[in-house]
């Protein structure tokens, strides 16, 4: 999900470096969209909050050597936590948290990466015009494990917001366990 929230009403257009396979609104060959400060998005006379794409980025794909493992009931707790760490507001959580939680695996323990803005920026860049003040990506990479293991933890960046700013959020389920 990418969320926009200019300073002002402005048209934005928006590009993924990626073979988009699902979007919402339809993507074509980028969104383009009249944004407003409180986060609403106007395109062919609809209205979202989000601009939804499906797909493979094109860069390669980060390797996994940091994260937290949590016991399944901690998932949901530990997943708000780290994303109001980023940076992310509470609607951006919500979103996130109603997409992804019914995914997760029922699996005793999970582990959790985050992918941060620089690496989606190389594994699927984003072209945006006029290009916001702050971008915020995450991109949640998790695995369903039937036992604890051991793993660097991983130092969360804190991101803050100021001027135009882009926020997008992702997952990815490792093995669909």
């Amino acid at each position: 999900m990418v969320y926009l929230y200019p300073e002002k009403t402005t048209e934005v257009v928006v590009k993924v470096g990626a073979n988009i396979r699902v979007s919402d609104p339809d993507y074509e060959m980028g969104w383009r969209v009249v944004a407003s400060p409180d986060g609403k998005l106007e395109t062919s006379g609809k209205i979202y909050d989000s601009l939804f794409w499906e797909g493979i980025g094109w860069g390669e794909y980060p390797a996994i050597s940091s994260g937290t493992v949590v016991g399944s009931l901690k998932v949901a707790g530990m997943i708000t936590a780290q994303m109001k760490e980023m940076g992310l507001n509470t609607k951006e959580i919500a979103d996130f948290n109603q997409f992804w939680l019914p995914k997760m695996p029922k699996t005793s323990f999970v582990r959790l990466t985050w992918l941060t803005t620089e690496e989606m920026n190389t594994l699927a860049p984003l072209s945006v015009s006029p290009k916001p003040d702050t971008m915020i990506r995450v991109f949640l990479d998790f695995e369903g494990l039937d036992s604890k293991v051991s793993i660097a933890p991983q130092v969360l960046p804190h991101y803050e917001r100021m001027g135009f700013t882009l926020v997008e959020w992702g997952g990815l389920l490792k093995g669909g366990k």
